[in-house]
């Protein structure tokens, strides 16, 4: 039975395993013993040249010295030259004992024993020198027999390190050859046992990735509808079991497909036609955010976007609010209602530039505990349009408006020079058909603000404005209306130098304005208060001027603080059990923000302090060189 036969799968993998790490041990094992070895015997063998080199050169060194205490004794200093030619000779008679025992090849003895014949004529030479010393006969001997004695000894120590070197010289070359004998025999056993893991690896292959293969395009039948297809069991490992489990399974799906349960298969086959049947762009988001499927229509807008392809709902092109309601429509909250003119998406599809309004939807149980999100993108370009249409009516009818109403104040105000000859009565309709004449004045003045902001023809005469003076206008122009409702009014200044850039006719309508609309929903009996501070503090960035009117009324429910500022938004109309109901057009604080906006700052509503009331704050940018005029800071009142 073959190695590569067994029963299961990870017998084989255990197999093919081992055979690749019994090859590659067998590999590491012989290199390790034999560079151990071979750097043994180098290192040996480098050794004892080395000892051969040094003690050639220390007896040479020791001959020389003692040659040295030789020519001492001929200059007469008998008793240093036999000191010092006891201690050299002592010397190098260690250094030969040593030598001795490290030769052990016949040229390196017969130089130890040349040097040794040597040596000994040297020294008996040299000790007849030493008992001739210091007469002058004595250097003529040291010239004639002592020196060339000394010089064949040293022609000795010469060979004997001529002899080291070629040792040494001899050991590399001979470390040459069987480092390349090894390398060879390293590359033979690798090649081998390359060979063994690339036979291995292609019995692998051909019996597993072939039955894999064949899997693979029976699961592509199965997957267009052919339930019918089934895979020939030709083994019986994992393989075969995993080939019995595809046929249970495709007879099973057959089965499910011919039974009842197929009605669930086709309602979900009609569902997603109704979903590509939608004239809207539609996308469905798990509750990871990965787009699960987009019908025809989205898949178009995601192609305009330049997002086809988008596996992420983060990575479609949504505005922010857009984004934000999809996370919170994956949370399983409801969508807003009061981001609509934020939430508009300009996309170009089909030659046309459209409007889509991204709408999220919470989706509950997509999964377990979890939600997903439908996300319908709307087209509201003819809303839109509609929109601008009705802009446009606004300004020309107000425009038209402006003509009649300044004849009918012209007529009135003419009448009203004449009063006295009038009954109390008339006197009463007098000012009330003039009362209502401002009231229509301002009312047309609002919406012909309107079209300009939303024309983009809002124009401020910019120059340096006194905050001071903003608020003793508005607050006189008001005085007397607030005086017939009996509420107090109050005005009060705690920064140095209120002096803004601005338009002061558009910064005194906006208090005027935010003045009317507290003292509409203040009581009697009540008090608005007018405040001027520099915010260094808090949510505004430090440094900006800040006007907040702050009144005594019933405030505004906290939901609505940001909806105040709407187009046509008023709180009577969503909430008419919270305040009484007052004429307006729902346009003041709308122009407020526009117009604040365009000077650079911000307004926002908040409740009053304790909870009582509303304060609406502007915010706005001091002008360069302000604090000029000496105003001095500390609640000091203004327009008394």
């Amino acid at each position: 039975m073959s190695l590569l036969a067994p029963r299961r799968l990870r017998t084989r993998f255990v197999l093919a395993g081992l055979a690749v790490v019994v090859a590659t041990v067998a590999a590491g094992a012989f290199s390790v013993a034999t560079f151990a070895a071979f750097s043994r015997d180098v290192g040996q063998e480098l050794r004892r040249s080395r000892e051969l080199i040094d003690l050639a050169a220390g007896m040479a060194g020791a001959l020389e010295r003692e040659d040295d205490a030789l020519l001492v004794a001929l200059t007469g200093d008998l008793e240093r030259a036999r000191r010092e030619l006891a201690e050299q000779r002592a010397t190098f008679d260690r250094l030969r004992l040593e030598l001795e025992q490290a030769v052990d090849e016949p040229g390196e003895e017969e130089v130890a024993a040349a040097i040794a014949a040597h040596v000994a004529a040297y020294r008996a030479v040299g000790d007849e020198l030493l008992a001739e010393a210091p007469r002058p006969a004595a250097r003529e001997r040291y010239h004639e027999a002592v020196n060339p004695a000394l010089r064949r000894t040293l022609e000795d120590c010469e060979r004997l390190r001529e002899l080291g070197f070629r040792s040494m010289e001899r050991t590399g070359l001979q470390a040459r050859d069987r480092a390349l004998g090894a390398t060879g025999a390293v590359a033979a056993i690798s090649a081998g046992g390359l060979l063994v893991t690339v036979l291995v690896a292609l019995r692998l292959a051909r019996t597993i990735i072939e039955p894999v293969g064949r899997l693979t395009v029976s699961l592509e039948a199965v997957r267009q509808g052919d339930f019918d297809r089934r895979v020939d069991v030709t083994s019986p490992d994992e393989l075969g079991q995993l080939a019995e489990g595809f046929n249970r399974m495709a007879a099973a799906l057959g089965e499910l497909r011919r039974s009842d349960l197929g009605v669930a298969i086709r309602a979900k086959e009609t569902l997603e036609a109704t979903l590509h049947a939608l004239p809207d762009a539609v996308l469905l988001v798990d509750p990871d955010g990965r787009i699960a499927t987009a019908n025809h229509r989205g898949r178009l807008v995601l192609a305009a976007l330049e997002a086809a392809g988008a596996a992420r709902v983060d990575d479609v092109p949504l505005p922010p609010d857009g984004r934000r309601a999809v996370r919170e429509a994956l949370r399983g909250e409801a969508p807003p209602v009061d981001r609509v003119e934020r939430l508009r998406l300009r996309v170009a599809l089909d030659g046309r530039a459209l409007q889509l309004l991204p709408l999220a939807v919470p989706v509950p149980d997509y999964a377990p505990g979890r939600c997903g999100a439908v996300v319908a993108l709307t087209d509201v370009t003819d809303f839109d349009r509609l929109d601008q249409l009705r802009m446009e009516l606004v300004a020309v009818a107000s425009h038209e408006l402006k003509t009649p109403l300044t004849t009918l104040r012209m007529n009135l105000m003419l009448l009203a020079e004449r009063r006295e000859a009038l009954d109390p009565r008339q006197q009463e309709i007098l000012d009330t058909a003039l009362t209502g004449c401002e009231e229509l004045a301002e009312t047309i003045e609002e919406l012909l603000d309107l079209a300009r902001i939303e024309g983009g023809q809002l124009r401020l005469a910019l120059e340096p404005v006194d905050l001071r003076a903003v608020i003793a206008r508005a607050t006189g122009a008001l005085r007397g209306r607030f005086d017939d409702a009996g509420v107090a009014l109050e005005a009060v200044v705690h920064a140095a130098g209120p002096v803004v850039r601005g338009d002061p006719r558009r910064l005194t309508n906006v208090l005027t304005n935010l003045l009317s609309n507290a003292l509409k929903y203040t009581p009697a009996n009540g008090r608005v208060t007018v405040e001027v501070s520099r915010r260094d503090a808090g949510p505004a960035p430090p440094g900006l001027l800040q006007i907040a009117v702050t009144d005594t009324g019933r405030g505004i429910p906290h939901d609505l603080h940001e909806r105040v500022f709407e187009k046509f938004f008023r709180v009577e109309h969503v909430r008419p059990d919270v305040t009484r109901s007052v004429p307006g057009a729902g346009l003041g604080l709308y122009l407020c923000r526009q117009v604040v906006a365009a000077h650079g700052g911000s307004i926002h509503a908040e409740p009053g302090p304790d909870g009582v009331g509303t304060r609406v704050a502007v915010s706005l940018p001091p002008a360069d060189g302000e604090g000029a005029g000496g105003w001095q800071a500390g609640g000091s009142p203004v327009g008394e």
